[in-house]
């Protein structure tokens, strides 16, 4: 059943992620879940069976993953935190751009950049590396535009660049953000893979409760017996992320939210879909 996954995933991430320079190897006959567009109609026509060519990429794709691992995205109330699924997202994608002679880097931020890895062929240790930064005992902040001028500063080559933060980090510095976005997408095939919560804003009637920051350190005194305020925390919350989202699309740049209830694969499934 995994096998099987996987070669599904394998294909679909081949007609999701098509790639712009291509050469014909050969053909061969038509499997299940082929490319349609790929079909030889000159071959098919001469043996009354389906062949579909062979394409291999002329030179590969780079694909940069741009991991947020600052202090919010530990957080999780569904089938796991927000940070393990982005790992098995990453590293189930990983596998997939190397099978498909893809280069792969990873930059890994919170304030500041954590941690490089430049694009390679050869499987390289992002997992254990980002979760040696998430369980090191600082609190690491988020600053969206700091890995974003790193980007548009270390790429030279147009590179396919899947941006993975928690929604909160779009919210600090919005035009600065949303500037660095429009310059990265004018030289780069970018998408956002916002991680998402769907208890984030949801809060149990306690009475006066204390509530610290994660980031900050900061503490808040809320009374979530306030049920009018705390419909109004989240409504205003939900407004301004629909707001965030709809100028992120306006400069062309594609969203898939990453929801804890959902498993890498079944995320994965939606993305190829």
């Amino acid at each position: 059943m995994i096998l099987w996954t996987k070669n599904v995933l394998s294909k679909l991430y081949r007609k999701f992620f098509y790639p712009s320079g291509v050469v014909l190897a050969d053909a061969r006959e038509y499997v299940a879940g082929d490319d349609t567009r790929l079909i030889n109609w000159n071959i098919t026509a001469k043996t009354n069976a389906l062949f579909v060519n062979n394409i291999c990429a002329d030179s590969g794709n780079d694909i940069i993953f741009a991991l947020d691992v600052s202090e919010s995205i530990k957080f999780g109330t569904q089938k796991q935190s927000k940070i393990s699924l982005a790992i098995d997202v990453l590293k189930t994608l990983s596998q997939l751009s190397e099978k498909n002679n893809d280069r792969v880097g990873c930059l890994m931020f919170s304030n500041r950049v954590e941690k490089y890895f430049p694009p390679r062929r050869r499987t390289q240790c992002f997992p254990y590396t980002i979760d040696k930064i998430v369980h090191s005992q600082e609190k690491l902040r988020t600053d969206l535009l700091v890995a974003l001028k790193f980007l548009n500063k270390v790429l030279t080559k147009r590179s396919r660049v899947i941006l993975m933060c928690d929604t909160f980090a779009l919210t600090v510095g919005r035009k600065a953000i949303l500037a660095q976005l429009h310059i990265l997408k004018s030289r780069h095939d970018l998408m956002m893979f916002p991680m998402v919560d769907n208890n984030e804003m949801l809060v149990a009637q306690l009475g006066r409760i204390t509530i610290e920051d994660s980031e900050t350190g900061e503490f808040f005194e809320v009374n979530t017996n306030d049920t009018e305020m705390m419909t109004r925390i989240a409504t205003q919350y939900a407004a301004y992320q629909k707001l965030i989202f709809r100028d992120v699309e306006n400069i062309g740049i594609k969203i898939f939210p990453i929801n804890t209830r959902n498993s890498a694969t079944e995320f994965l499934f939606k993305l190829f879909k």
